[in-house]
């Protein structure tokens, strides 16, 4: 009896598979208001039996009108047979392949065939194994779909390839007009003009350092749109260079680069590089000298800019800029967290409005990095790096900050321990939609053993956190007890998704302890550990899953009501 405008604010607070699941084949009317959820699916964050349910009855009824499918690795194994028949889906426009390895993911892109509107595919957080070549992986994904796509994109937490330099590059794929890719060097990058000759859009990351380029290497013949991040690793001018010239036709550059090369500051030499015919200069950098004694004259740097609008964060003590051409145009912003106290001191500042995902290392307390976070106010995904430094000069008091609300903040990770831990709970207070917290064990342990902790630090980590990861690198146990669980469980009992990171720990992974996690998590829809096995885990998967349902104490009573999941290193149990 509701009207659809209501029904479809309800939808908001849903999931796509909640919706299909709870709505599609009521009658007519409902299937019609739901129209947008059946074209656009998206069935993560759901049960076992939910998802099993949503595909193998509601899922062939819709196929055919699906224009955007998104995919995560678990769902995998039922798709790769439901893809076989490509006339299934011969709507679909955009595929995204979440979490998936290479050895599953090539198996995959070879069942593609047949979808003449089938242009985009994007790839996130994929794991390159040493079982696959690079080379051989990236052509199968860029001829997938009969050399129809146009556009690729891997996001930036995929893993990086390298391509050979001495291998015959026999195929070359026309069809790729737009290319987002994450690299290992600037050797690499040329090495795509062997295969992707028309490409006329290139968004690279640069993970690993510099290789010496030549400026007259083959340049790429219709690139107009070179966006490159390469924060990772120090560049020179020659190397800027060499980028700037890769296409005699470029028509829009973005560059974000960490140098020690004093000359990347000169404004009017960097700006000399530039062809007369661009269009649009983005350019972001961060400079640090090599040595103390190296030249530092912030006064002449920001004098070379005199022709272009800049913003700029200068740290005098140790010798290091930031600068960037106004505004700030990359949707990554990787940042040292001394520079907050130079940043722009206008609270509503637009000039980082494009920023979605933050990075703040270096960072010796939280609240240091609020200074940064505050301008940033579409961030969604927010990384802390707590490093042990010595001891900083204090400053003269200064007004507190006030953080704005970051109502798209969705990710939250802090990498160390920070001695003012208490500040997390600030970022929860202006974050409402804060599902995903990622953390070390050792700093998630001392919160909950405080008995001064705020308690309303642990009512919103328990009524926010749906998604926890713990990581366990360098940490003080050496066993994961029934105790460590238990006090875990008591304050993140709601989450529906849970990782224990085990691979930078002795610990290993063991069936007693995949039984108590499951057992002190009622709501758990995915477990992932990722981690060495020890030597009692059973092999074989029938076994497994008969070992947990005997150890389990009602959370999983038939071993068809739960899949498994299982590599050399990983254990992925859905539920």
């Amino acid at each position: 009896m509701l009207p659809d405008e209501i029904l479809l604010q309800v939808c908001r607070y849903l999931h796509n598979g909640d919706v299909l699941y709870s709505f599609f084949g009521l009658n007519s009317r409902l299937n019609q208001t739901i129209t947008f959820y059946r074209q656009h699916v998206s069935l993560h964050r759901t049960f076992y039996m939910q998802f099993t349910h949503i595909f193998s009855i509601i899922l062939p009824q819709i196929a055919s009108s699906i224009r955007s499918l998104v995919i995560f690795e678990l769902e995998s194994p039922s798709f790769l047979t439901s893809f076989q028949n490509n006339l299934l889906y011969h709507s679909l426009e955009k595929l995204t392949l979440v979490n998936w390895t290479d050895e599953k993911l090539i198996l995959f892109i070879d069942k593609l065939h047949g979808m003449k509107y089938f242009h985009k595919l994007t790839i996130q957080a994929l794991d390159l194994t040493d079982s696959i070549k690079n080379l051989n992986l990236l052509q199968t994904i860029l001829g997938a779909n009969d050399n129809c796509l146009t556009y690729v994109s891997f996001d930036h937490e995929c893993d990086p390839f390298t391509l050979p330099d001495d291998e015959v590059y026999q195929r070359n794929f026309p069809n790729i007009i737009r290319l987002d890719i994450e690299l290992q060097t600037t050797k690499d990058f040329f090495q795509l003009n062997h295969l992707i000759p028309n490409v006329e859009q290139l968004h690279t990351t640069f993970k690993r350092p510099w290789i010496r380029i030549l400026e007259n290497q083959q340049r790429f013949s219709f690139l107009k749109e070179l966006y490159v991040y390469a924060m990772s690793w120090f560049s020179s001018f020659d190397d800027l260079k060499t980028l700037i010239h890769s296409s005699p036709i470029i028509e829009n550059i973005s560059l974000v680069l960490v140098s020690h090369d004093y000359s990347m500051t000169n404004g009017q030499r960097v700006l000399s590089l530039l062809p007369n015919w661009i269009k649009k200069f983005d350019y972001s950098i961060c400079y640090q000298p090599s040595n103390t004694d190296d030249e530092f004259d912030p006064i002449s740097i920001i004098n070379s800019w005199k022709s272009i609008p800049i913003a700029y964060s200068i740290s005098e003590n140790d010798k290091r800029i930031f600068l960037h051409t106004i505004s700030y145009q990359s949707n990554r912003l990787a940042l040292r967290s001394l520079f907050n106290k130079n940043m722009s001191t206008i609270l509503n500042s637009q000039i980082y409005r494009n920023v979605r995902h933050v990075h703040i290392y270096d960072t010796i307390t939280l609240a240091e990095t609020f200074g940064i976070i505050r301008h940033c106010r579409q961030i969604i995904d927010l990384i802390i790096s707590i490093r042990t430094l010595p001891p900083r000069a204090e400053d003269p008091p200064k007004t507190t900050v006030i953080l704005p609300y970051l109502n798209r903040l969705d990710f939250l990770s802090i990498q160390g321990t920070p001695p003012d831990s208490h500040c997390i709970e600030k970022i929860l207070l202006i974050a409402p939609n804060l599902a995903a917290f990622s953390i070390d064990f050792d700093c998630l342990h001392k919160l909950l053993i405080d008995d001064d902790q705020s308690l309303m630090l642990f009512y919103l980590l328990h009524r926010r956190i749906l998604i926890l990861c713990l990581r366990f690198e360098n940490t003080m146990i050496r066993n994961l007890t029934d105790e460590h669980i238990h006090c875990i469980a008591r304050i993140f009992s709601g989450v529906n998704h849970i990782c224990f990171d085990f691979r930078y720990s002795p610990i290993k992974i063991e069936n007693h302890m995949i039984s108590i996690i499951l057992n002190y998590f009622p709501k758990l829809m995915v477990l992932s550990i990722y981690g060495q096995l020890s030597d009692d885990f059973h092999l074989n998967k029938k076994h497994l899953k008969e070992y947990l349902v005997k150890q389990s104490t009602g959370r999983l009573t038939d071993i068809n009501r739960f899949e498994i999941d299982r590599g050399n290193e990983r254990v992925k149990i859905w539920m």
